[in-house]
This record gives C-alpha cells, sequence and structure tokens, in this order.
C-alpha cells in the first residue's frame, strides 16, 4: 500500500503542478485586476458625500476551480478502467482492485485539494494586501466549509464516471447526474405554487449546488451582508446523502468491475440506461398540456415530438448503433407514458 501510493504521487506529480500552476494564475490576475472598493457619492448642501462599499470578494473564483477540478480529475484518475490495454496491465499487478481503487481515489483526492488550496492561498494573499473593506478572516471559514462541498461533488462524480466502460460515456453520465435532483424541483415548482419559489431553486440541486450555496453564504459575510436563504438546508440534506451514497458505491462495486467490459457499452443502471427514460419521463410531466394563463386545454405536440427525437438520439448515442432493442422502445413508450399521465394527473389538480 506505501509503495503504490508512493508511485501514485509520483504519477500525478505533473499534472499536479499544471493544474496548480493554472489555477493559482486564473485567481492571481483576477485579483490582481480588481477593485475592492467601490465608492458612491451622494448629494448634499455641503458637498458630495462619499460613501465605501465593499467590492467583490472573488468568491467565484475559487468555486469555479474547485468544481471544474471535481469533473476533470475523475476522468484522469479513473480512465484506466475504460481501455483494454491499460485495464489488463494495472489488474497484472499484484495489487488487489479494490486498494487500486483506493489509491488512485487518494491521487484524486490531492489533484483536486492541492491545487485548490495553493490557488485559494495565493488569492486570498493578494486580496488581503490590497486595499480593502472585507472580513478577511471569513475566508479562512470559507475554505474549509468548501471542503465538504467538493469531497462529495468529487464522490458524486467519480461514481458516475466509474460506471461506464468508456471515457466518452463516463463524461455523459457526469454531466447528465448533474441534474438528477433538479428535475423532481423541476416538476414541483410547475404545479405545486404554494410552494416558496427560493425552496425549488434548480440550480441548488444540482450535484455542484451546495458548492454555489456555501460560496455566496461567505460571500455575503465577507462583505458584512446576510444572505437569505432559508431553504439551502434542503439542496444540502440530498446531496449530503447522494454524496454519501456514491462513495459507498464507489468502493462497494470495486471488486465487480470486469476486465472484460472495458471499451463496451456501457450497459450500467446508474449511466443512460436509466438516465434517458428518468429525463424523458421529467420533460413530459413537466410540459403541461394546458395554457396556464388563460386555463385553456392546448396540447404541446412540437415540444412532445422534440422529447421523442432527442430521446431515440439519446438511445443511438448509448447503443452506439441505429438499431435499438426492444427494451429500449419499451423503455421510451413507458417512460414517455408515464410522464404524459402524471402532466394529466397535475394538471387535473393544480390548474383548476
Amino acid at each position: 500500500m506505501k509503495e503504490s501510493i508512493q508511485y501514485e504521487i509520483k504519477r500525478i506529480l505533473l499534472p499536479l503542478c499544471i493544474f496548480a500552476a493554472i489555477t493559482t494564475a486564473l485567481f492571481a490576475v483576477t485579483a490582481l485586476s480588481s477593485d475592492f472598493i467601490l465608492t458612491q457619492g451622494f448629494p448634499e448642501q455641503s458637498g458630495t458625500i462619499t460613501s465605501l462599499y465593499p467590492g467583490n470578494p472573488l468568491g467565484f473564483v475559487p468555486a469555479v476551480t474547485l468544481c471544474f477540478l471535481c469533473y476533470i480529475v475523475p476522468c484522469i484518475q479513473f480512465s484506466y478502467r475504460m481501455k483494454p490495454r491499460s485495464v489488463d496491465l494495472w489488474y497484472s499487478l499484484p495489487v488487489k482492485r479494490d486498494t487500486l481503487l483506493l489509491v488512485r481515489t487518494i491521487g484524486g483526492l490531492m489533484l483536486v485539494f492541492i491545487p485548490y488550496a495553493i490557488s485559494y492561498t495565493v488569492g486570498v494573499t493578494i486580496i488581503a494586501c490590497s486595499e480593502n473593506i472585507f472580513h478577511m478572516s471569513i475566508y479562512a471559514a470559507l475554505f474549509f466549509a468548501s471542503l465538504p462541498a467538493g469531497i462529495l461533488l468529487f464522490g458524486i462524480n467519480s461514481f458516475l464516471f466509474s460506471r461506464a466502460n468508456s471515457v466518452g460515456d463516463g463524461i455523459i453520465f457526469m454531466l447528465a447526474g448533474t441534474f438528477l435532483l433538479t428535475q423532481p424541483a423541476l416538476y414541483l415548482k410547475t404545479y405545486v405554487s404554494d410552494l416558496p419559489r427560493e425552496a425549488l431553486n434548480s440550480a441548488q440541486f444540482t450535484t455542484f449546488g451546495p458548492t454555489e450555496v456555501i460560496f455566496q453564504f461567505f460571500n455575503a459575510a465577507i462583505c458584512y451582508r446576510t444572505s437569505q436563504q432559508p431553504y439551502a438546508w434542503i439542496p444540502l440534506t440530498l446531496t449530503a446523502i447522494e454524496g454519501i451514497a456514491a462513495w459507498f458505491g464507489l468502493f462497494y462495486t470495486a471488486k465487480s468491475h470486469r476486465a472484460e467490459s472495458a471499451g463496451q457499452i456501457s450497459d450500467s443502471w446508474f449511466g443512460l440506461k436509466f438516465m434517458i427514460p428518468y429525463y424523458l419521463f421529467f420533460a413530459a410531466a413537466c410540459t403541461p398540456a394546458k395554457n396556464v394563463y388563460n386555463l385553456e386545454w392546448q396540447i404541446p405536440f412540437v415540444e412532445y415530438t422534440l422529447m421523442i427525437v432527442l430521446a431515440v438520439i439519446a438511445y443511438f448515442v448509448y447503443r452506439r448503433s441505429f438499431r435499438l432493442k426492444r427494451f429500449d422502445l419499451y423503455s421510451l413508450g413507458a417512460s414517455f407514458s408515464g410522464g404524459l399521465i402524471l402532466m394529466l394527473i397535475s394538471v387535473s389538480l393544480f390548474f383548476r
């Protein structure tokens, strides 16, 4: 184990340095070219009174950095399972598959959080050395608060990516999995008008939503403001559950991965096999066949046709062929019909 980790550190040293250099340069350049004090003049009888306000604390820079690394690093660390030659090489080593996965995961966390920590430290140091009226100690709290969000996001993306048998499929799985929780939120937002709009902010229900929530909260605190996010606990809780389940599934299924699956069609239930019917179901359910404002029945044939066409194209990509199986057709029909039924029930209940 010790030798494996030492080899992993040597293997990732070059990309680690590259990531650290790029992220640090981006934060440093942004900080050096920003004004952290805003002024506003108010006319008075004795002249103009100038008030000073905190500028942009640049919290979006480390937030984007953390999210970007949590998407790109799983592709680097777990692509060894998706090429026949590389998977045969790695699985022929005298290292257990779950141990190899653990070593790659440790290396992935290092690739994410070491560049993130370096860029964050340099950027905040530049802000501290510049003229500002920020609450600088909040930056330290923000850094430590962002770490759990990054760990959860990395775990979710690693699990989704590793369900695929090819790099391209893994990237699609990660991107499609990003918006899984937004679909129920969008459905509730479409039909249940009594719920607070702030509780159904679709962006917060993405896998990177907790990162956005945390940075918004601390950005406001840095500028001596209060961030009004009374329902932020909902996406935070759901994403925490999703992330813990993903971390468990990542290691629980480590031994069951077969070398002969590399490069084959990705038929995991956590991939497009499930996601295509899932998104089609909610797309149909969230497109009401009724003009909400005029309360007139109006079937959106164009929208429904476009949904089906896009779903069929997605199945072509999934199967890597223009021939679909019976199961695919049944999935399309059942998910679209189920979405229409739910839409009709919802319209009759909520749009009377």
